[in-house]
């Protein structure tokens, strides 16, 4: 059975950043803070100061992916992304029927969880980080099932509790770890091991976590960098506005509507290359997300912003008016008419 040891990194060490970008230093920073001995046989590294399991939550397009990539750049990862159709043995693995030459033959084939894990293991003292995209996405009841009870850790980051590993994970780790001391007939998470997800809070029609999930989880809130939206451009026709001066304007509106910041647009909400965002991207993406997700039941009442003026008064109008002839003209007048001004 593997043993490990803390690294103690100073808990008054100060963690304040500006961006992402500096958050990931910092993390990489208290990382490579390893003793000089670090490489010994009994000891492993461990991340203090932050949970193993770290849930980012926020705003659609407010950069929860790249948060995840800042904090992982040059370390071991493995990466899913949860849907509906996710079950426990697309994350952990099963016997399937696979090509041997002409033949079919079956064997355990592992999935997301078992190969962050055995990565893990074999390398005790690199952290390795399994990535979850989407986590509301699927059943996470179903989806964990006994390795939920994994998810405790102690205080040196190791599961306080170890579960009994099915008959086909057993025989598939004792293939792996064959001439090693490793325990492989239950799973017990190594301090090595790091859970980091996103979550989008605005989806809806999603699978909700139960409180005993949630609370095993340290939950990290991406806001909205207004700052990096102000890179970014509308290009309507011959006009120019700026994408940050937009959902600056736009978000408190949002807020005010659905008491929520959930639904507010974030940052990279569109992300186009080149940094402009074209009529058909505003349109089709911006537009049809602001109508169907929070104000196609307002339409017709003051709470609605798709409105412009004609001789002086506010005129409505539905996001299938955006397909008409005039519909450039339109989305000039709708940001008119929201206070967007041409940059």
């Amino acid at each position: 059975e593997l043993h490990f040891s803390a690294i103690v990194v100073d808990p008054n060490k100060s963690m304040t950043y500006k961006s992402s970008k500096d958050r990931g230093e910092i993390w990489k920073d208290l990382i490579d803070e390893k003793e000089p001995n670090y490489k010994n046989s009994n000891s492993s590294f461990i991340f203090t100061g932050d949970s193993h399991q770290i849930i980012f939550f926020g705003s659609p397009g407010t950069g929860k992916s790249l948060e995840v990539e800042n904090r992982t750049q040059g370390y071991s990862k493995t990466r899913t992304t949860f849907h509906p159709e996710t079950d426990y043995h697309s994350f952990v693995g099963s016997y399937k029927p696979v090509m041997n030459g002409s033949n079919i033959e079956y064997k355990f084939v592992p999935q997301a969880f078992t190969k962050a894990y055995c990565e893990a293991l074999k390398n005790p003292n690199e952290p390795h980080f399994l990535i979850i995209e989407e986590i509301n996405r699927g059943n996470c009841a179903q989806i964990f099932g006994d390795i939920f009870q994994c998810l405790d850790r102690d205080e040196t980051g190791k599961s306080k509790y170890e579960v009994d590993c099915n008959e086909d994970l057993a025989n598939y780790l004792k293939e792996v770890f064959t001439d090693t001391d490793i325990v492989t007939d239950k799973i017990i998470l190594p301090n090595n091991l790091y859970i980091l997800a996103t979550m989008n809070t605005s989806d809806q029609s999603l699978f909700p976590m139960d409180s005993a999930f949630k609370r095993r989880w340290d939950w990290e809130f991406v806001p909205i960098n207004y700052e990096d939206a102000n890179s970014l451009n509308i290009v309507i026709g011959d006009s120019t506005y700026n994408w940050g001066n937009f959902i600056e304007i736009i978000n408190p509106k949002i807020k005010e509507l659905t008491g929520s910041e959930d639904k507010q647009l974030g940052n990279r909400f569109v992300n186009p290359n080149d940094g402009n965002i074209t009529f058909d991207q505003f349109r089709s993406k911006v537009l049809f997300y602001l109508w169907s997700e929070v104000y196609k039941d307002e339409y017709g009442t003051q709470n609605s912003i798709f409105k412009f003026e004609e001789n002086g008064e506010p005129k409505d109008f539905q996001f299938g008016d955006l397909y008409n002839e005039n519909s450039t003209d339109l989305v000039k007048a709708f940001l008119t008419y929201n206070a967007i001004e041409i940059v």
